[in-house]
């Protein structure tokens, strides 16, 4: 994971950061992104505010089966406007890669780490999610947050990845852990 943060952390360095400055968690407010009725989950990390958000990608009101998921920023730190990714971003670090299982689910990973598999499909309430398997728990993830306590730009020190969701046999949001 820690090539992974590399990965994204090189790409701040390329867009105007000029300093790495580490924060965890508990250091900053991140944002809650407005109610979007496509979003699948969103994904925070320090240094900054700013969020990727991952939904659904439709034409007209249907699936693309090609590429079913949209990521883009919401830039808090630049008043909340939203903007595309890069093609380096999309490419080696918060892209997201899908192949399809059947007609309506697809296998899927970030760009950055394919360790980490994700399923795109439609849950009991017809309306596709994403879900994911930690810590022997089945998630409807919303939430993917990546910690960072120290390190340099190219090899930061990652405590963990925080996966937040509903957990499917007990029906609580919780959050759950991949210490690396």
């Amino acid at each position: 994971m820690g090539r992974i943060y590399s990965h994204l952390l090189y790409l701040v360095a390329l867009f105007g950061a000029t300093a790495f400055t580490p924060l965890a968690a508990q250091d900053m407010a991140y944002p809650v992104p407005p109610h979007n009725p496509n979003q699948l989950f969103y994904l925070q990390r320090p240094p900054n505010a700013n969020t990727l958000i991952y939904e659904l990608n439709l034409e007209n009101g249907v699936l693309n089966k090609k590429q079913p998921i949209h990521v883009y920023w919401i830039c808090y730190a630049k008043k909340g406007q939203i903007e595309e990714l890069t093609d380096i971003q999309r490419k080696y670090a918060y892209g997201i890669r899908t192949t399809p299982i059947d007609e309506n689910s697809y296998e899927c990973y970030l760009s950055a780490y394919k360790k980490l598999k994700l399923y795109l499909k439609e849950g009991d309430d017809k309306r596709y999610h994403i879900y994911a398997t930690v810590n022997n728990k089945q998630l409807m993830v919303n939430r993917i947050f990546i910690a960072v306590n120290g390190g340099t730009l190219f090899k930061p020190n990652i405590d963990y990845v925080e996966l937040t969701g509903i957990d499917l046999a007990s029906g609580q949001l919780v959050d759950e852990k991949i210490s690396l």
